[in-house]
């Protein structure tokens, strides 16, 4: 009897120090995965902050590259109006329109909430309409059709020098009309492939003029390449550049 007494003793006895251990374990197992939550909890608000500082520092980054670029714009500017060579002033004002639609590319990327891509809508609706005011003695149709399409700081910006030197060659040489068309679209017709076609209703000036070589269609064929476009070029009822490209 004693001896069973002695057993329920021990086996009691084991019992409560298991479950005092147990105990122990649970309570050191909460204060750690509590201890863990909170370092976690840190480090998340330690990473959003950092994110938002970079978010910051890009955008400031962005606001200065576009006032640097529109004070050498300005320059340009005074420049032109100061040579009384027309081919010296229209050489310096190309340069400017080119400066001006690189600004315009960080502008859009200083007030959007994005920092890394373009709204290809915004920007080239801004940068066509822009073009298109120097020609105030001739009426131009600007027709955009590009829906929620957002690209790449690098590749906006290729396309916007692209599409600047289409639009002023075609005000150059094709639209001699009063009343010319300029459409535009870029849609993505594949998981990061993209098509892009301009065309005016103008006289076709490569044809005319046979200007194929001239600067500013080598210009065009090398920012093409730059984006590993296949450029394709058409002069029927006016001119047509159609190329697609892919973003990795």
């Amino acid at each position: 009897m004693i001896n069973n007494q002695k057993d329920l003793f021990f086996i009691v006895a084991y019992a409560i120090m298991f479950l005092f251990i147990f105990l122990i374990a649970i309570i050191v197992f909460i204060l750690k995965s509590r201890k863990d939550r909170i370092n976690i909890e840190e480090k998340k608000k330690e990473i959003e902050l950092i994110a938002k500082q970079k978010t910051i520092l890009l955008k400031e980054i962005h606001h200065r590259v576009k006032n640097n670029l529109q004070l050498i714009s300005g320059l340009l500017y005074l420049q032109s109006v100061k040579h009384k060579n027309d081919e010296v002033s229209a050489m310096i004002d190309e340069s400017q329109k080119h400066i001006n639609s690189i600004a315009l590319v960080h502008e859009m990327l200083y007030k959007d909430d994005t920092i890394s891509l373009v709204s290809m809508e915004k920007y080239l609706k801004e940068l066509g309409t822009q073009l298109l005011q120097v020609s105030s003695q001739k009426k131009i149709t600007y027709k955009l059709n590009i829906l929620d399409v957002s690209l790449p700081v690098d590749y906006a910006t290729t396309l916007g020098l692209i599409v600047n030197e289409l639009i002023t060659n075609s005000l150059k040489y094709a639209l001699t009309s009063q009343n010319g068309i300029v459409k535009l679209s870029l849609k993505e017709i594949h998981k990061n492939e993209y098509l892009f076609k301009y065309s005016d209703n103008g006289s076709g000036y490569i044809a005319k003029k046979d200007n194929n070589n001239s600067l500013g269609q080598r210009l065009i064929k090398m920012l093409a390449e730059e984006i590993e476009a296949d450029l394709k070029i058409e002069n029927e009822k006016g001119l047509t550049y159609i190329f697609n490209f892919k973003i990795d």
